[in-house]
């Protein structure tokens, strides 16, 4: 098999599962060969070498599994991160929560920031390279998305600005705190999600409860009770009428939803 005819085969193989099946192809090839896709098209008769891996490679995907977890990549804001089985895949319109924090942190005089749920560590990274004084507090209830972001995050030599802590929300954390960031689990226990998300990636960092909204307003009385200054939070397109109803409950000092990129509603900043 050269590499013509593996991008024809995988294509076929891969039709009813990707929306761009030849470019997932050469995407799984150019991983199987550590190559670019230029090399691709410039050797199109080159024999294939230990074609059975990457038969193996394109019948995972074909069976659903991430494209990230077969690669062990993801591209994240300006920035490529290692992630596995186990931790959540970072989401583009994640990216849209830190361009929030982003401007909180230029106006205000924020030194340290604790991130809820830091997963592969994308959020606390990209903050930490965009803002060099800004120190770090991350936790995550998951061992394995711990070590996931350990490792991204001494691949970024940030070991010493961003503090990993196993533990609930921020059980134990007496650090004194200007800002929380989260990307929480908010999803409804019975909603159904597609077949590659659901099968592959951790329900814990998914469901956030009965109605979703749970941990979300757990986060919110957090911030409330430590008296931080900002709270930043992505939140599902359903619930921005559900937060909103439970902030005129408590005493806050203003909050703004900010939509994605679809007009969907996708999160909030809270000033206390």
């Amino acid at each position: 098999m050269n590499i013509k005819q593996a991008i024809l085969w995988a294509s076929d193989e891969l039709d009813l599962v990707c929306e761009r099946p030849s470019f997932e192809a050469q995407l799984l090839l150019c991983h199987h060969l550590k190559c670019n896709r230029v090399f691709l098209v410039a050797n199109e008769e080159k024999i294939v070498e230990d074609a059975e891996a990457f038969k193996d490679i394109v019948a995972r995907r074909k069976n659903s599994e991430p494209y990230e977890y077969i690669t062990n990549n993801v591209s994240f804001y300006d920035i490529e991160l290692f992630v596995e089985h186990g931790v959540l895949i970072p989401r583009p319109e994640t990216e849209l929560l830190i361009d929030e924090v982003s401007n909180i942190i230029k106006q205000e005089k924020i030194t340290t920031i604790a991130e809820i749920g830091v997963g592969s560590g994308a959020i606390s990274i990209v903050i930490a390279r965009k803002f060099p004084n800004i120190k770090i507090i991350a936790t995550d209830i998951s061992p394995d998305a711990l070590n996931v972001a350990k490792k991204n995050i001494e691949y970024f030599g940030l070991g010493d600005r961003i503090k990993l802590v196993h533990t609930n929300l921020l059980d134990g954390i007496k650090d004194n705190i200007d800002m929380i960031v989260s990307n929480p689990p908010y999803i409804a226990n019975d909603f159904v999600l597609e077949k590659n998300v659901i099968k592959y990636e951790p329900k814990e960092a998914l469901f956030g409860g009965v109605v979703g909204d749970e941990i979300l307003k757990e986060i919110i009385d957090l911030a409330k009770t430590k008296e931080v200054k900002f709270l930043a939070c992505e939140m599902g397109y359903d619930q921005k009428q559900l937060i909103a109803k439970y902030l005129n409950q408590i005493n806050v000092n203003s909050v703004k939803f900010y939509t994605d990129l679809a007009k969907l509603d996708r999160g909030f900043i809270i000033k206390f």
